[in-house]
């Protein structure tokens, strides 16, 4: 997996955070991860919004 670049993103609190995007190949198939900066998987559900695997939402800052 290739290194994508990164998304900043914030929690409703407002604290930001780093989201680390990965892109690859798997066989065929697209592969994409997205890793937050303290190396918890990162779940994209649309373009704005991810989730954190304990179920915190984080929502993209415009301009990033």
């Amino acid at each position: 997996m290739e290194y994508a670049g990164r998304i900043t993103v914030e929690d409703v609190q407002g604290k930001r955070f780093q989201v680390h995007e990965f892109r690859g190949r798997r066989f065929l198939k697209r592969v994409r991860k997205f890793v937050l900066e303290s190396g918890e998987a990162v779940r994209k559900i649309d373009f704005d919004n991810y989730e954190v695997g304990n179920g915190r939402r984080l929502v993209r800052i415009d301009g990033s």
